[in-house]
């Protein structure tokens, strides 16, 4: 399909990294080599591209190009409780879950672009489709949406994970987007919703500090590695996660599963329902949480034991890789607790120290551009926090800006950051 240009950054970040390519509906996709895939995110990119030019060159053919994105985006949609969302299907390419899910900073981002397709062209489709998009927002976690009522205050959820990741670039991005939605429609309640939500953030802001890496953390979750040893083959007959002030979550048998706790499958033995331990171990892999900080995590085990044991719980505390690349862990076991077990049922409570959790919740990486690696995400919470602070005036925003903002300027004395851009990424 012939389409407009882009703007000079937009054509860098997609020859860099988003390869964009559009598909035969005008909706713009990504170019994987054999085929484009549509990436539910990229439309907003692209509507944004061309209203900005439009505004700028007051040349048609750009308001055209974004009639047609937004049209597009609008068709791939569906409806759910009444509302229009955008789901990241199961087995596509930029769904690495084990389920359809959708985006609250995707939706976010298309409620604020449709409300301004609606401004820019008066098409009062839009507006509709904005409000409908935006009202997916409020639908629970529990009914398949992506809001979170937590014990703090509302959140949104970017994507699907139990306990919540609080992602705090696509939570406040998500808020900013759903500010402008508000002004632009003259939404008192989503107004509301912003501001409440933003209340949310700011009392947990300390707990999105890293001061010992100079950097702000991108999530307050992370996917840990465990592992039972014990000297017989135990029965695993029930495992459960516990986050203090957030939530209890069952562990079940699965050879592997992406933001969700999981026995894994090849560790253990099968008999029908029961699980035993395999060669005397198991191998779990649990989402834990800094959420109740200091609250620790707990992980409750009822074991049953053919005659008296001992029993090992052993962790692989997360480590902080500067680089966004996959990179192989070692396997660097540290025990938590070792305990005896009697003869029949056995209920063990473990609390995960805080100490071997230093870098769960990740801290920001460097993602790489080109030859160079730019941290994207510190930068962006850096910008939202300051948008926000202009309308609020709220002190405590201002501490963590400027706590932040004195990271980067240590990041040169810092070794781990060594080869890494110490500047947000600009386009050529």
């Amino acid at each position: 399909m012939n389409m407009p240009g882009f703007t000079p950054r937009l054509a860098a970040v997609s020859k860099d990294r988003y390869k964009i390519k559009f598909l035969e509906d005008g909706y713009p996709g990504k170019d994987t080599g054999d085929h484009v895939v549509p990436h539910p995110i990229y439309g907003i990119y692209v509507i944004r591209d061309y209203l900005y030019q439009y505004k700028k060159t007051k040349d048609p053919a750009y308001q055209e190009a974004a009639i047609t994105v937004a049209d597009a985006a609008i068709g791939r949609m569906s409806s759910f409780h009444h509302c229009l969302v955008y789901w990241y299907r199961e087995g596509t390419v930029f769904n690495s879950t084990n389920k359809d899910y959708y985006s609250g900073l995707t939706q976010a981002y298309y409620a604020d672009m449709l409300a301004q397709m609606y401004v820019t062209t008066g098409h009062k489709r839009y507006q509709e489709a904005a409000e409908k998009v935006y009202e997916s927002l409020r639908i629970p976690v529990e009914e398949g949406g992506v809001f979170h009522r937590s014990s703090q205050g509302p959140s949104i959820q970017e994507y699907p994970m139990a306990p919540n990741g609080y992602v705090l670039n696509g939570w406040l991005s998500a808020l900013s987007s759903i500010k402008h939605y508000a002004e632009l429609v003259e939404d008192e309640e989503a107004d509301v919703f912003w501001r409440d939500n933003l209340q949310t953030i700011t009392k947990l802001l300390p707990l999105f500090d890293a001061p010992h890496l100079a950097n702000s953390r991108y999530t307050l979750n992370g996917m840990v590695t465990m592992k039972v040893l014990s000297s017989s083959n135990l029965e695993l007959q029930d495992v459960c996660v516990r986050v203090p002030g957030e939530g209890e979550y069952n562990v079940f048998v699965a050879e592997n599963k992406k933001y969700e706790h999981f026995i894994v499958q090849s560790s253990v033995l099968q008999h029908g329902q029961n699980v035993y331990l395999k060669n005397k171990s198991a191998l779990f892999k649990v989402l834990l949480s800094r959420y109740s900080y200091p609250k620790e995590n707990e992980l409750t085990f009822t074991l049953y034991s053919p005659g008296k044991s001992t029993v090992q719980f052993l962790i692989v505390p997360p480590t902080y890789f500067p680089k966004n690349i996959i990179k192989e862990q070692q396997s660097r076991y540290q025990q938590i607790k070792k305990v005896p077990i009697q003869k029949g049922r056995n209920e063990i409570t473990l609390n995960v120290p805080w100490d071997m959790l230093q870098d769960l919740g990740e801290p920001t990486r460097f993602k790489q551009f080109g030859s160079k690696w730019h941290n994207v995400y510190h930068f962006i919470h850096l910008h939202r926090l300051e948008e926000f602070y202009e309308v609020t005036k709220n002190e405590k925003l201002l501490e963590y800006i400027t706590k932040w903002r004195s990271y980067v300027e240590s990041w040169r004395k810092i070794p781990l950051y060594n080869g890494l851009e110490k500047e947000p990424y600009k386009s050529r």
